[in-house]
């Protein structure tokens, strides 16, 4: 046989194979779907007609007419092959008799009606009359308990929201006892306040009632008991205080031995004719000139002098304050930065001449309090009070300038929102005179001093909150880091030639050393860097690392005079000697 008519001969084969294993699945499946299709249509007792089942559910069910509910449920149990159980006072007829499109649940709610009522134990179906139903359902046997552990919402708050659910018949809860909610505040650590034997665990209730309450309130649980959200407030506060004076006039000084008692003139010899005159005459035009510096200018002549004074004075005062908070949703959040200056408020003198003092405080600085109320579109409700005040005593009484606001406002998340300003100018100008030469034309300037300040001030305030959901959204680590900046940024700014200055530059370079391999340059400048610093504790870390990488048996040594040591300073029995 040829090469060709072999390979058809296998062609042949194959395909003969490939319809034969197509005839026998085609073969299977039609016996299935006979089988399935027999199974569908087979018609229990009770019932002349029945459709197919599709997706859980039938298509059509035709009962007999004045077929009894019990035939109706024999019917069902067989289509959807349950168990049902029905009571002996189950009883009556249909109403109906064709259902279409029905689940199990469906078809036992129509069969059943207000009349009866169905519970599922298992793999049983057990149907009641409404009276036999109320009655097993409110049987004290049935009872259970149940432990809810709380973590977020308190045991008190979480009674009140469950006690609805509970059944009159009986169903109790009980609660532990609430934590201490007192919060020492400003205050020195005192007795009686550290919470005794009160509850260390978490709040727990524990309900006791029929099972499918308990459901419910294990269903109600888990949607309250959940981890509130939490809300970090940065609020800027600016105070800029700008004052800006300006003063001129002309001093006229008579009479000898005057013009060398004018501050900012440089007697010369010559000058002074005579001195030891008691009484002259004297006009000071500028009297408002107090200021020291700017120009003076004049000249002299014989025991008369004429000065020209011009002063002209700027300061500008800025005070930032820029505290941070994170509080819980809906809690009170607070933070204070500043300075308690004591005054005594009132003395009291008893019958036996006790005298007693109060002595009140009066808090200077920079305050924030607020109170968050998170919404779900993610904006944010907040009680805000910014404050920043200065002050002092004024014989003995309290005097405090002071800005700040209280508001309620709604800011968005991540938003930047003024929520207050003061800006508030105070213009002065003062005027003195020699009577009548001054108001002279022209040469009245002679005779004329002015003096004007301006005072502006303006406080603003700036915040910005955020909802924190995860801990790690605060950035705390980015926060310490610049905090670690601005430390190391002030050592930095120390003189050189100070210990802690020098100890840090020396530790600088025993780690370059080190990273280099030069583990013998690395140990002089450690050895250097603890003569200046003992307690360097990263120089004593590094100082054991090497130790370890080039002589692992000093370690043991070193261990071992640390624990001689710590025995010297703190065993009580230790004999020194």
């Amino acid at each position: 046989m040829y090469q060709g008519e072999k390979s058809k001969s296998k062609i042949r084969i194959v395909k003969s194979m490939f319809l034969g294993s197509l005839v026998f699945l085609m073969i299977t499946a039609s016996a299935r779907c006979v089988e399935q299709s027999a199974e569908a249509t087979d018609i229990p007792a009770g019932a002349v007609e029945v459709g197919v089942f599709k997706n859980g559910r039938l298509s059509l069910i035709a009962f007999e007419k004045d077929t009894g509910i019990k035939d109706a449920l024999r019917v069902l149990g067989a289509l959807y092959k349950k168990n049902i159980v029905p009571s002996q006072s189950v009883d009556g007829v249909l109403g109906f008799t064709r259902l279409r499109d029905v689940t199990f649940e469906d078809a036992m709610n129509a069969i059943l009606g207000d009349n009866f009522k169905y519970e599922l134990k298992g793999n049983l179906t057990k149907v009641y009359t409404r009276t036999e139903y109320q009655k097993l359902m409110s049987d004290p046997e049935r009872m259970v308990y149940q432990v809810f552990t709380l973590y977020y919402i308190s045991a008190a708050e979480a009674k009140k929201l469950i006690t609805p659910l509970l059944s009159t018949e009986g169903g109790r809860i009980e609660t532990t006892s609430a934590a201490m909610t007192d919060f020492p505040t400003g205050e020195s650590i005192s007795a009686g306040k550290g919470g005794g034997d009160n509850l260390a665990m978490h709040d727990t209730i524990v309900v006791f009632d029929f099972p499918e309450n308990i459901e419910a309130v294990a269903e109600v649980l888990d949607g309250i008991d959940v981890r509130p959200k939490q809300v970090l407030v940065e609020a800027t506060i600016l105070n800029v205080t700008l004052t800006e004076g300006m003063e001129l006039g002309v001093d006229w000084s008579t009479l000898e031995g005057v013009v060398s008692q004018i501050p900012g003139v440089v007697s010369m010899p010559g000058d002074i004719v005579r001195g030891g005159v008691d009484n002259y005459a004297k006009s000071q035009g500028t009297g408002q000139v107090t200021r020291s510096g700017g120009l003076f200018v004049g000249f002299t002549e014989d025991d008369v002098g004429v000065f020209i004074r011009a002063v002209e004075q700027v300061s500008d005062v800025t005070v930032l304050a820029n505290p941070k908070i994170l509080a819980v949703n809906k809690q009170l959040g607070q933070v204070y930065i500043g300075k308690k200056i004591g005054y005594l408020s009132q003395q009291t003198v008893s019958m036996d001449t006790q005298l007693t003092s109060q002595v009140d405080f009066l808090d200077t600085g920079t305050k924030l309090a607020f109170r968050p109320y998170i919404a779900n579109d993610g904006y944010i409700r907040m009680d805000i009070h910014p404050k920043d005040s200065s002050g002092n005593l004024v014989e003995g009484l309290p005097e405090e300038i002071s800005a700040e606001l209280v508001s309620n406002i709604i800011v968005k998340d991540g938003q930047t929102v003024v929520i207050g300003g003061l800006f508030r100018d105070k213009v002065t100008t003062n005027k003195t005179q020699v009577p009548l030469l001054g108001n002279l034309p022209i040469v009245g300037a002679l005779f004329r001093g002015t003096s004007d300040s301006v005072e502006r001030q303006e406080v603003i305030v700036l915040l910005t909150p955020h909802i924190i959901e995860e801990p790690s959204e605060t950035e705390g680590q980015k926060r310490a880091d610049d905090i670690r900046r601005k430390r190391f940024g002030a050592k930095d700014a120390m003189l050189g030639i100070g210990r802690s200055r020098l100890a840090q530059e020396l530790y600088a370079e025993a780690v370059r050393c080190y990273v280099e391999g030069d583990h013998k340059a690395a140990m002089h400048n450690l050895g250097m860097t603890l003569t200046l610093w003992p307690q360097y504790l990263e120089a004593i870390r590094l100082k054991e690392r090497i130790i370890a990488e080039t002589d692992p048996d000093e370690v043991e040594n070193l261990e071992r005079i640390m624990l001689e040591n710590v025995d010297r300073q703190e065993a009580s029995k230790w004999i020194r000697r």
